[in-house]
């Protein structure tokens, strides 16, 4: 049985869309868990009566955030319905591959040592999304940004490995997008589940690194696909600025507790961000 959990956040329309249109096209036996991150009275009662009967609906009651929204939702696929597989998707997914699904939870029984897989995630721009190398602290939030003044355009491309994704082949990487992971149950709670210190981002990296510790490591499988409309939630409730602050913090965190962080290379960041923001860039 594949737990299949959504989070959704804001407006139901998205999230019934997903589920009736492409979670149906799921031929393997799952149950579609649906956490509702304390949208309001009016969205969670359209989405009781949009997905009667195709989806138990969870609300928090607050926003959880996405590390602690799917914890509950792989909680209930658990022990209301014994879910030995867990699906985290986002509700701005289309199975491109129709059974994308069903051939990475056979994929994945071939594959003791893996603790989660995903498929080609490719976005709206036509680029693949998934799978994506480590990479520094500073790679990520300080050489996009300073490195443009030292040296090349091409050059800080690669040296930020910015085409990764897209010469990816098969194999073990170090992490996938989170907008479509399929793991074991048993896994899932093995690691501790998602960190519930992060509310947002860099959660996919801290599970890679919690799967780590289990000897488990994380497979791409581009036999598949699907279509990510990155963002449309987050960017609707958000501002740059905002956005941009959680996801340094969620790094900070992922960076400092799972590996070392300079704390010169942390204040850096912080001020990077705020001319961004002061030059309204």
């Amino acid at each position: 049985m594949i737990g299949v959990i959504v989070i959704n956040y804001g407006g139901p329309e998205r999230t019934i869309r997903f589920v009736k249109e492409e979670c149906a096209k799921i031929a393997s036996p799952h149950k579609v868990v649906v956490v509702d991150n304390g949208s309001g009275q009016s969205c969670l009662q359209a989405l009781k009566s949009g997905l009667d009967g195709l989806a138990e609906i969870i609300p928090a009651g607050e926003n959880l955030g996405f590390a602690k929204g799917n914890n509950l939702g792989a909680e209930v696929a658990k022990d209301r319905f014994g879910a030995d597989l867990l699906l985290f998707v986002n509700n701005d997914i289309v199975f491109t591959s129709a059974d994308v699904v069903d051939v990475l939870a056979e994929r994945l029984s071939q594959l003791p040592d893996v603790g989660m897989i995903g498929p080609k995630v490719r976005g709206l721009d036509g680029r693949l999304q998934s799978p994506e190398p480590f990479q520094s602290f500073a790679a990520k939030h300080l050489l996009p940004y300073w490195g443009k003044l030292f040296m090349g355009k091409s050059r800080l491309a690669a040296i930020l490995q910015e085409d990764y994704a897209e010469t990816a082949q098969e194999g073990l990487h170090y992490r996938i997008m989170g907008s479509f992971m399929l793991m074991r149950t048993a896994d899932f709670e093995a690691c501790g589940g998602m960190d519930p210190n992060t509310f947002l981002y860099a959660e996919e990296a801290i599970l890679a690194e919690r799967l780590k510790r289990l000897g488990k490591g994380v497979w791409y499988e581009p036999s598949v696909e699907v279509l990510h409309e990155h963002g449309a939630t987050v960017n609707s409730h958000y501002s740059k600025v905002k956005r941009r602050r959680m996801r340094l913090e969620s790094d900070a965190y992922y960076y400092r507790t799972y590996l070392r962080l300079p704390r010169l290379q942390y204040l850096a960041a912080r001020l990077t961000y705020a001319l961004k923001a002061l030059f309204g860039l």
